[in-house]
């Protein structure tokens, strides 16, 4: 009996040690969770401006009627935040699923009057005093359902980004980092046209905040009527080189400028060409990749000392299929170290007159 007790006691031990020790294939776990659907099932609500004393936006947000805290992320849609939301439905669902209250802004006018700081404040003030009283009352959420908007994180589309990079030129605020897809710079799409930029060449930044950059390989290349959806001298390094905080630039380089839109948008890209795409890239697979890239970016800030394996996400090519080039530029920053928002004063303008 002695010795069938000392063997069972082993046996219990040696399973504990085995349960304790770390598995070799758990960075690869950490590398394959951001690119799948996230755990939770997502409700959408749409806010319209016209319908909303409050809002002088349209917003539509993308969450999880379930118990916890979730981060918001900002998104702005393309050109300056025109672009219905809907067009983006499959990108932001799948972001929301991580366990993320995504809110999508957007509002029909001028594209010069989306370069006024102004413009999104109205949208963050609902979100941080009205969003979550809001759905609870009127959508049936979890009582147990909470808006983080402590830890916001602004994202952007194309020329949505400028409205990113004003909010940021004024104030902190909540935000924890900055997301910017396929940036472009400008009032115009003609560069020799542009009036008002928000990157002044050869300048820096008034503000220091981790920064993921996503640009596609099509981005810069003419389509049929001669002009491109990202003129290289209004996109690309023009961002990337103006950041002060941790920045990482991934160039997905068979994709173009609007294959992260619903298939929907994709196909009637295809049919009038207006941005170059290849139609033999799969689109699916490079959303999955754009929401991996995202969640690995926004757990890693949120929490740089647990998760500073997802960065390496951000450096490595060929994820879910989707070949890459990648930079990345400290500047300054010590990996893994906690991050946050720092507004540098300067006696520049919020953005640039021609």
């Amino acid at each position: 009996m002695e010795t069938i007790r000392n063997f069972l006691v082993l046996l219990l031990v040696t399973a504990v040690i085995a349960k304790n020790i770390p598995d070799e294939d758990d960075d690869l776990g950490r590398l394959v969770d951001p690119f799948g659907e996230g755990e939770f099932a997502i409700n959408h609500t749409a806010y319209r401006q016209a319908l909303n004393l409050f809002l002088d936006t349209n917003i539509d947000v993308y969450a999880p009627n379930a118990t916890g805290n979730f981060p918001v992320i900002y998104f702005i849609t393309g050109l300056g935040g025109i672009v219905p939301a809907e067009a983006h439905t499959l990108l932001l669902t799948q972001m929301a699923s991580h366990g993320f209250v995504v809110v999508s802004v957007w509002k029909l006018g001028s594209p010069e009057d989306s370069f006024d700081p102004a413009w999104f404040e109205a949208a963050v003030e609902f979100v941080e005093t009205r969003l979550e009283n809001s759905l609870k009352k009127q959508e049936g959420y979890v009582s147990d359902f909470h808006v983080d908007y402590l830890h916001s994180f602004l994202s952007g589309h194309s020329a949505g980004t400028h409205v990113a990079i004003t909010q940021f030129q004024k104030n902190c605020l909540n935000y924890q980092g900055l997301i910017l897809i396929d940036a472009v710079d400008g009032n115009n799409p003609i560069p020799e046209n542009v009036t008002i930029t928000v990157i002044t060449p050869g300048q820096k930044v008034n503000f220091t905040v981790p920064t993921l950059q996503i640009v596609t390989g099509l981005d810069p290349v003419a389509s049929v009527y001669g002009l491109a959806c990202a003129p290289e001298e209004l996109s690309g390094k023009r961002f990337f080189d103006a950041m002060t905080g941790p920045t990482w630039y991934v160039n997905a380089t068979a994709y173009g400028h609007i294959d992260l839109m619903d298939p929907g948008y994709t196909d009637l890209n295809d049919a009038l060409k207006f941005c170059p795409s290849d139609p033999d890239t799969p689109k699916y697979d490079y959303i999955q990749f754009l929401v991996g890239e995202i969640v690995s970016f926004v757990n890693g800030v949120l929490d740089p000392v647990g998760n500073c394996a997802l960065f390496d996400n951000l450096e490595t090519t060929g994820l879910v299929g989707v070949n890459t080039e990648n930079e990345f530029a400290s500047n300054g920053w010590q990996r893994c170290s906690p991050l946050q928002c720092v507004l540098t004063p300067s006696s520049s303008p919020f953005f640039s007159f021609w």
